[in-house]
């Protein structure tokens, strides 16, 4: 990726925003139009609304300018990476406050989580020219919600679950399971042709979810011992709540 984003396009948004630079908006013209034919005429309109100034609210970015598929999804990869980045710095700033146990506990979730949301790759409908875009979409949705769960049980704002949501959870998904596995397996092969999940697919990440949801449980136990039935609970539905989403197309 890095020679189509980490190139021209980086350089045309450092160079208009003057992030360590003077900035040079003529330049970083010319470095947008080296990355993609037409992106800084489709930008022109928002350019000439900020009348010269240095800044707006937020870095101005050409990837928002993108035309092509091709560059849409390259864009989208390197928004991810950025997002990847800031998480894995809150994660080592956040095991200072971890002993030595707990600090390897999270190890292991941050090395499931991983593994999960790898394998959920093949639980996106790959059909269509933007799947690349669909695939990196997805996965940011998990990684955020990862981010945003641990950011709110280290300030000890746990999910409100009833007792009886907390006991059934693990119920509750595996009926979701068992009903999507059906589903998907009545699928047509032109659906499964053109990208969608399949059952054989669906199985498979199901495994990594399950070792996911094992580091979770490990780890609460650590972290937040009185409380550690929630945060399963929580996962769980977590994972519920995805399944219920994962489309079923033309059935035979």
């Amino acid at each position: 990726m890095a020679w189509v984003v980490g190139g021209s396009l980086i350089l045309a948004d450092i160079y208009f925003n003057g992030t360590g630079v003077k900035r040079n908006i003529p330049l970083a013209m010319r470095f947008a139009c080296e990355s993609e034919e037409g992106m800084e005429t489709l930008a022109l309109p928002d350019i000439a609304k900020l009348n010269g100034s240095a800044r707006a609210r937020k870095p101005f970015e050409f990837c928002d300018y993108a035309m092509s598929t091709f560059m849409m999804n390259f864009c989208s990869g390197y928004e991810s990476e950025i997002e990847d980045d800031r998480r894995s710095r809150y994660y080592s700033s956040l095991k200072s406050s971890m002993t030595l146990e707990q600090q390897a506990a999270f190890e292991k979730l941050l090395a499931a989580q991983s593994a999960y949301i790898e394998a959920h790759a093949s639980e996106v409908d790959q059909g269509g020219t933007i799947r690349a875009i669909r695939t990196i979409g997805s996965e940011g949705i998990l990684k955020d919600l990862f981010h945003t769960e641990v950011v709110q049980f280290e300030r000890k704002k746990w999910p409100i679950l009833s007792d009886d949501q907390i006991a059934t959870a693990d119920v509750l998904l595996h009926r979701e399971y068992v009903k999507k596995l059906q589903q998907l397996r009545t699928q047509t092969k032109e659906s499964i042709d053109e990208g969608a999940v399949t059952a054989d697919h669906l199985s498979s990440v199901e495994e990594a979810w399950e070792k996911y949801r094992d580091a979770w449980d490990a780890f609460a136990r650590l972290r937040y011992p009185a409380t550690a039935a929630i945060v399963r609970a929580e996962i769980t539905l977590d994972r519920y709540r995805l399944l219920k989403a994962i489309p079923v197309y033309g059935r035979e």
